[in-house]
């Protein structure tokens, strides 16, 4: 006869197995927000003076643009495509480039796609900078993404990401899928929960709303919630006050050998 012990060590290790298998199954980088609002327009609510955490209150609201969180850390995306539709019929298709810098990503890093927004790749984990935005527009370099005009609109617009073999890893998701409907051209698209591999394009968090957070962490009712990337970026130890100071001290101790 199985003791107790052994029947809550048996299901234990189950639970184990079904939440490990969840996660491996789970998509390794899904769509955080998308720019629904129109190039002459702005971001508005009730109040009538919302405006980007990151951008601030303009016209447009930075144009197109679209934000992706990777899940699994030290993904590869050299060569995965992002295919872009909306209901009017519209498509386009982005690549990422084989650059060195999309070889190695760290889960919790936050990417946007934007038209306008020039690029910035400084990129670094370990120091606290856990953004990159690319620039993808017709005549720009292609360093890292196609060098092509795209375009975000609240036409049920939708993203499908793709891996280098055009597998599809997740989507499509937006508008027109989840939610169903209700985007308009003053608002943003957004993933209302935390980043997690039980995000699925499906998920019932997608919703609409006027806290935009370009390149930064989610925002939602009226900015009180907020979401939390603390476990996704535990992979990269953040430096204690203790490793710091000695580092200072070491340091310090350099400079005074060589004045000497």
């Amino acid at each position: 006869m199985i003791g107790s012990f052994s029947v809550v060590s048996i299901l234990s290790s189950v639970l184990v197995a079904l939440c490990s298998a969840s996660t491996a199954l789970g998509a390794p980088l899904i769509l955080n927000e998308y720019n629904a609002v129109g190039s002459s327009k702005f971001l508005d609510g009730p109040s009538g003076t919302a405006s980007d955490v990151t951008l601030g209150r303009i016209v447009g609201n930075g144009g197109d643009w679209f934000e992706l969180v990777v899940i699994e850390d030290r993904l590869d995306i050299r060569g995965w495509s992002l295919g872009l539709a909306d209901s009017d019929g519209g498509s386009d298709t982005l690549v990422f480039s084989d650059s060195a810098m999309w070889s190695e990503l760290r889960s919790g890093t936050l990417i946007t796609i934007a038209e306008d927004q020039l690029t910035d790749v400084s990129y670094d984990p370990a120091g606290g900078d856990w953004w990159i935005n690319v620039q993808a527009t017709d005549g720009g370099a292609s360093t890292y993404i196609t060098p092509e005009n795209f375009f975000v609109n609240n036409d049920d617009w939708q993203l499908t990401i793709l891996d280098a073999d055009a597998g599809v890893v997740f989507g499509p998701t937006g508008e027109g899928i989840a939610p169903n409907a209700g985007v308009n051209s003053k608002e943003v698209f957004k993933l209302e929960a935390d980043p997690s591999a039980v995000i699925s394009e499906l998920s019932p968090f997608y919703e609409d709303g006027v806290s935009s957070s370009f390149g930064a962490p989610n925002l939602w009712g009226d900015g009180a919630n907020s979401q939390d990337f603390s476990a996704l970026r535990a992979v990269v130890p953040e430096p204690s006050a203790g490793l710091l100071l000695a580092l200072a001290v070491l340091i310090g101790r350099g400079r005074l050998r060589r004045l000497r």
